[in-house]
């Protein structure tokens, strides 16, 4: 093997088991700061409570939050890993579905917990999810309540989903990839010490009061890019149906041969069929990053 192939395939390997090393340490912190937060009443006030009033308080929470993005940083860094060296090929399609849908619910973990604030941000975040999903035909109301529902239990449910169901289900998706990826006591040691140290020295950013008048209000940063389609499209569109065919192509990818050949096309189709839809999803990750990086400059 050349010297840039053994240096990518020791990247290869590093990123889930740093990924793990910060998954262990999300849910160690996140057990502390459950003890303490309360998805009822002025959950702001709670969540500053938290982070001034409750002994080491605020560094759980930088803990947490940067353990809980690495994490999901870096599971999507192995599945982009995975994605560009066509390794989708060797797994059966149950197993490429599993990591796929791990990876959607670890978004939706980190998009509760940004919810989970309270302030600003976080109910504006959790208003624009609960309308797209009443926009559903039929059934849009009762499926929004599923997940998050006006007055005094709007982050009740949210709540639930961050602490208790996401987790659970998402380790269990993942459980072979803990079992083959476990990280040794280097990969926990300096995973530990990188997060400490950006809790004890990157100052928490500043939570805005609900109350206060902001004239732009972001969402998490991987939302920004469905913030800006929501400007120029109708939000069933941007908010579900646009990530949902994303999604749906990528899920099916390492079927697209079988499929078309299953049509008795020929072989030469078949290559290109699947190939066009390889660069499609290229081409669409490429234009989403750029949007989301001109979110986080320009604004969305």
């Amino acid at each position: 093997m050349s010297f840039p192939g053994r240096i990518t395939s020791k990247i290869s390997s590093f990123l889930p088991r740093l990924g793990l090393s910060a998954l262990f340490l999300c849910l160690v912190s996140g057990v502390v700061l459950v003890f303490y937060y309360r998805p009822m009443g002025n959950v702001f006030q709670n969540v500053e409570e938290i982070t001034t009033a409750v002994p080491y308080g605020w560094f759980f929470r930088q803990v947490h939050y940067a353990a809980g993005q690495s994490f999901v940083i870096l599971m999507l860094l192995h599945t982009l890993d995975h994605f560009l060296r066509k390794r989708y090929r060797i797994y059966s399609l149950a197993e490429w579905l599993r990591l796929i849908f791990s990876l959607s619910l670890c978004f939706y973990t980190l998009f509760t917990g940004f919810v989970l604030k309270g302030d600003k941000e976080g109910f504006f975040a959790g208003r624009i999810f609960m309308n797209i999903l009443e926009k559903i035909p039929v059934a849009g109301g009762t499926i929004a309540k599923l997940f998050i529902v006006p007055g005094d239990s709007f982050f009740f449910l949210p709540y639930l989903y961050h602490c208790f169901f996401l987790p659970i289900l998402i380790v269990y998706l993942i459980r072979k990839h803990i079992r083959e990826w476990f990280p040794s006591q280097g990969f926990m040691f300096i995973g530990t010490i990188g997060l400490f140290l950006y809790a004890l020295f990157i100052k928490p950013s500043m939570d805005i009061p609900p109350e206060a008048p902001v004239d732009i209000v972001k969402g998490p940063w991987f939302f920004l890019g469905i913030q800006t389609f929501l400007k120029v499209l109708p939000p069933l569109l941007a908010g579900l149906i646009i990530p949902a065919v994303f999604v749906g192509c990528l899920i099916i990818l390492p079927a697209m041969g079988n499929i078309l050949g299953a049509l008795s096309l020929k072989e030469s189709i078949v290559h290109a069929g699947e190939n066009g839809l390889y660069y499609l999803l290229i081409a669409s990750i490429c234009a989403y990053g750029f949007l989301t990086l001109k979110g986080a400059i320009w604004g969305p």
